[in-house]
């Protein structure tokens, strides 16, 4: 069965992931926490599917409040036509604006999700945040980027701006398999392992501000009994903090 094939593979790569970008993780998780130990904020990244990652971890229960995705119409998938938004991603000068709208500040992290690393609008997001004092954790495919060039004029990928970079081991392309009688690999990987990853630095960080003593502003599920008080008292509480209500 195909799709255990793929099943099998995810797996392994989950594992690859575990083993090797441990570091990595702990030192994003590190940063986040610090970040919102300080009254900061915890803003997220990415066109396309990896937009779609950036709600992964977005209002969720289970999840930090205190995570703001930056999301921009023209490089989200409801976008039509829908093939406008690998335009947007390649192109550079228009986001700086949106980093600058997002109420982003020095001290606060940015997560940035490009698995090729390589378009000039998470280049772009990345030299903002930058320039501003943010903390840049890139979650990309050293493997992918390394075997391409940047679409950016000042010829850098992702994962060469970052502070921090995990990188998801995704292959070029990122399909992972090959079926006979067809040339296309299919099976992409870089969204689940990207989940995987993007859940992780939010436990990892929880548990961090536990051991500081801090209490983390952690979503409750509406559909159980008592979340929805809960999630409206700790949203209350950190209004000031969060853009997004």
């Amino acid at each position: 069965m195909w799709a255990e094939h793929y099943f099998e593979q995810l797996a392994a790569r989950l594992r690859e992931v575990q083993s090797t970008q441990r570091e990595a993780i702990s030192r994003a998780a590190e940063a986040m926490t610090e970040a919102l130990v300080r009254g900061g904020m915890v803003y997220v990244f990415g066109c396309g599917h990896s937009a779609a990652l950036s709600m992964d971890i977005f209002y969720r229960a289970g999840g930090l409040m205190l995570v703001q995705p930056i999301f921009d119409e023209r490089v989200l998938l409801h976008w039509r036509p829908v093939t406008e938004t690998s335009d947007w991603e390649r192109k550079e000068g228009w986001v700086a604006q949106v980093f600058q709208d997002s109420g982003a500040r020095a001290g606060d992290v940015i997560i940035i999700l490009s698995t090729s690393g390589r378009n000039g609008a998470p280049v772009d997001m990345a030299l903002s945040a930058r320039a501003a004092g943010l903390t840049v954790i890139a979650v990309s495919s050293l493997g992918y980027a390394g075997s391409l060039p940047s679409r950016h004029s000042s010829g850098k990928r992702l994962h060469e701006i970052a502070d921090i970079v995990v990188d998801n081991r995704a292959t070029p392309g990122d399909a992972e398999i090959a079926l006979p009688g067809l040339d296309q690999k299919v099976g992409p990987m870089s969204t689940a392992v990207g989940a995987a990853i993007l859940q992780g630095l939010v436990v990892e960080t929880v548990a961090n501000l536990l051991a500081r003593g801090e209490q983390p502003p952690v979503f409750v599920s509406a559909n159980l009994p008592g979340g929805d008080e809960h999630n409206q008292a700790l949203l209350a509480r950190y209004r000031g903090r969060i853009r997004y209500l």
